[in-house]
């Protein structure tokens, strides 16, 4: 166990180094609109309207920025389709695939503590309304 803890450590290192390619990308990849959009990615590619009815609420600007980012670090292809009407679809890379699959544990481990979640924002508020 000891071990496995010394081995995160090591690689948070590298996330909490400020000039670090690693940070920089786990900033892009770790921001809520693109774990959401890699959420909505998982399935197969999808439109440019697609993708932003499964995100749901966000903006097209913040969107498209996103997806600029996903792109350019290597973790999202966008592929222009030449027909009629021309349109663009998103997919996920090796690495966005990759990246999907270790969300996989995280979202489990949200969704079985949401319960718990709700409770303590709402000790927390009632605490925090009270001293105000």
């Amino acid at each position: 166990m000891d071990d496995m803890r010394a081995g995160r450590r090591v690689q948070a290192r590298e996330v909490l180094e400020r000039a670090s390619t690693v940070r920089a990308a786990f900033q892009t990849i770790a921001d809520t609109w693109s774990l959401l959009i890699l959420l909505a990615l998982q399935d197969g590619t999808l439109r440019y309207n697609e993708l932003k009815r499964a995100v749901g609420g966000v903006s097209e600007r913040r969107l498209s920025q996103t997806l600029k980012l996903l792109e350019r670090d290597g973790v999202v292809d966008r592929n222009l389709v030449r027909a009629v009407p021309s349109h663009v679809e998103y997919s996920l890379t090796p690495i966005g695939e990759e990246v999907v699959d270790s969300l996989g544990a995280l979202v489990s481990t949200i969704l079985k503590h949401s319960p718990d979640v709700a409770l303590a924002r709402r000790r927390y508020d009632e605490q925090h309304t009270q001293s105000q």
